[in-house]
């Protein structure tokens, strides 16, 4: 009987310790108690656009312009259990044909910044922040222009 309680515990412990794709947190953790997850999808944002059309925010029109779909989730009023299975699942997670824009791994924490490029446009950002307090990540997934992104910065760069 002990030896296989072991074996269990060891195919869970390895099933937990693969490594998993933003859509399998995606998948994993949407539904968790107090989760708060919202997907936008290209019918959403196709939707939105005529109203942002004549809006006086440039940032705002550029963003709905090139963004098609956008899912985030937000997992800080769930309990330290599910915020310590996200934890350890982020680290393990997939980035192959991702390029990292931004890395900090701080005590009790790791925040991620990494996007997919596909013919010098970025198809998809995903910013992923696990840790303690604060458990939660977002991707947008479109045709952003570098250039638009590099305006973007300069002209926020006070409110940075």
């Amino acid at each position: 009987m002990k030896t296989f309680i072991l074996s269990l515990l060891f195919i869970v412990a390895s099933a937990s310790a693969q490594a998993q794709t933003p859509g399998d947190l995606f998948r994993c953790f949407k539904s968790a108690k107090d989760a708060e997850y919202v997907h936008l999808g290209k019918l959403a944002f196709a939707l939105m656009r005529p109203f942002v059309k004549g809006h006086d925010d440039a940032d705002t029109r550029m963003a709905m312009r090139c963004i098609r779909s956008m899912k985030a989730l937000d997992l800080d009023d769930c309990t330290d259990e599910v915020k310590h299975k996200f934890a350890q699942m982020a680290k393990n997670l997939k980035t192959n044909g991702y390029e990292e824009l931004v890395r900090s791994n701080e005590k009790g924490g790791r925040a991620l910044i990494l996007m997919r490029q596909k013919k010098n446009v970025i198809r998809e950002l995903l910013i992923l922040s696990a840790g303690d307090d604060d458990c939660s990540m977002v991707q947008f997934k479109g045709k952003i222009k570098p250039d638009d992104v590099e305006k973007l910065m300069k002209d926020n760069k006070k409110t940075l």
